[in-house]
């Protein structure tokens, strides 16, 4: 377990804690628990991404249902974030697998709120110029993990995928507010309805299909087929722009 400041250390006495293994958060994510309170600390080196998490989810409070703050500070060069825990459970639990049709309705709903949060006075814009000039920059940084890239495509190289990106962006673009990593476990969902959304640190306005993308994406790797991506586009009233979902599951690849 990590050092804690001694403020965050006094806010967790007597809760017991345990490392938190599902999803792919680059951070160290800990689950502190007592009988009364369940609460999330996510640690990280300064400078790598755990401030503008802290950002997002300020702005965010009134906005949408996103853990609230409890901690945030740095110490000995790492950040560390205290959040509360959100009702319900993530979308890729078992009993959500189960009922597919609830699931799909319920990222559909989770995509309408994103979208309904109003972007003139956002401070996070992700549009895709700047989108490639932070895949640049993970690129220079030697950030990119080319490991866990999916085999289906036929890049093989970080620079060669950030060539073909910046010479195919799609010629459409809606701006929407945007989670920016929208996949079954950063959802939640609690009688029915979606309770909320995790691992934030990289919303903000950026195209529709940033979100729908990753979500079809997700929908196959968590039903193992592409089968309920087609209802995921009727619960959304649109139809499936094939080039857009394409492109940005390959964006992904470079974060």
């Amino acid at each position: 377990m990590p050092n804690l400041p001694t403020a965050l250390a006094h806010l967790l006495t007597d809760m017991q804690p345990e490392t938190v293994t599902i999803g792919y958060s680059a951070a160290g994510v800990y689950r502190y628990t007592s009988d009364h309170s369940v609460f999330y600390l996510k640690t990280q080196p300064s400078g790598q991404g755990l401030h503008g998490e802290y950002a997002v989810l300020t702005w965010l409070q009134d906005k949408l249902p996103v853990p609230a703050i409890l901690y945030f500070g740095t110490h000995d060069d790492t950040d560390y974030l205290l959040t509360t825990a959100m009702e319900g459970d993530m979308l890729c639990a078992a009993h959500f697998l189960d009922n597919p049709e609830l699931t799909v309705k319920l990222l559909a709903d989770g995509i309408k709120l994103l979208s309904a949060v109003p972007i003139a006075d956002c401070p996070f814009d992700n549009r895709l110029e700047h989108k490639l000039e932070a895949a640049a920059r993970n690129i220079q940084q030697g950030l990119v993990d080319t490991s866990d890239w999916e085999t289906n495509h036929r890049f093989t190289a970080p620079q060669a995928l950030l060539d073909y990106l910046i010479a195919h962006q799609p010629a459409q673009f809606t701006p929407v507010f945007t989670h920016g990593d929208y996949c079954l476990p950063n959802i939640f969902g609690n009688q029915g309805r979606v309770s909320g959304f995790i691992d934030i640190g990289g919303a903000g306005i950026a195209d529709a299909y940033q979100d729908i993308a990753l979500c079809v994406r997700s929908l196959k790797h968590n039903f193992g087929s592409d089968d309920y991506a087609g209802l995921f586009f009727d619960m959304l009233g649109i139809e499936r722009d094939e080039e857009r979902v394409e492109y940005y599951v390959l964006l992904d690849e470079l974060f």
